[in-house]
């Protein structure tokens, strides 16, 4: 068995809102220990032609101990749900229906992730009879639960009988945050093992080099939680006070 740390829910150049380049991402994650990428891209932008040529790109841009690896990120008509998916399932469409893009990952023995369930109230549109077909469920986004992990989706995977998962939805620097899913493999990382990892169940959220669960309840996570909400605060103010110079 091989533990590795995987960074999950990245987005590159090749999603329409973002701007990192797959050899940047690599170089950029590989100093700070992560050794394995699992990319998200926004779906909107791709035909089965570019996701054939995003897969081999990431197949260039892993090496020297970080291994990328190609994934979609799916969302509903009128951007609600998002399922990020990986493993060997063909492009569906741009915008397909929730419920195919399920039972299509299923069907290819691929993986899926409800992705920030409390983003737009997602959950609420999402139908409990999806869970059979998911692996998982974000209880951590960084990119919209910020420095502490939502609660209220750890409760909701628990619902759903589904495990934690943690992201970064890194769209750019300030997305960097020392969250990671250790993954136990059965060989050496490559995208097989990786994605049979994930199928698997054989994984654990981490933060700051321990298990995440252990900061959506107790003081460590009331401290956290409010830290959260302190920079939630900050963060508000001075994009305010920009907004009044412009």
């Amino acid at each position: 068995m091989t533990t590795v740390r995987a960074v999950a829910h990245i987005h590159s150049e090749w999603s329409d809102d973002a701007s990192w380049p797959l050899d940047r991402l690599a170089a950029a994650f590989r100093k700070r220990g992560r050794s394995v990428l699992l990319m998200c891209e926004h779906s909107r932008t791709f035909t089965e032609a570019k996701w054939e040529e995003y897969v081999q790109a990431c197949a260039t841009a892993s090496g020297d101990g970080v291994l990328v690896v190609p994934g979609l990120e799916y969302n509903d008509a009128d951007n609600v749900v998002h399922i990020p998916v990986w493993g060997d399932v063909p492009f569906l469409s741009q915008t397909p229906d929730i419920a195919d893009v399920l039972a299509h990952t299923r069907a290819a023995d691929g993986v899926a992730v409800f992705a920030h369930p409390w983003r737009r109230n997602a959950w609420r549109r999402f139908d409990p009879a999806w869970a059979k077909d998911l692996t998982a469920v974000e209880i951590w986004n960084r990119k919209y639960d910020g420095w502490a992990p939502n609660r209220q989706a750890r409760a909701y995977a628990e619902r759903l009988g589904l495990p934690p998962f943690v992201a970064l939805d890194f769209h750019g620097a300030r997305q960097f945050f020392p969250l990671a899913m250790e993954l136990t493999l059965t060989g050496p990382p490559s995208r097989t093992t990786v994605e049979d990892a994930l199928r698997d169940g054989r994984f654990e959220p981490l933060a700051f080099s321990r298990s995440a669960l252990r900061l959506t309840s107790g003081v460590g996570g009331l401290a956290l939680a409010a830290a959260e909400a302190a920079r939630a605060v900050a963060a508000r103010t001075v994009r305010a006070a920009l907004n009044r110079r412009k």
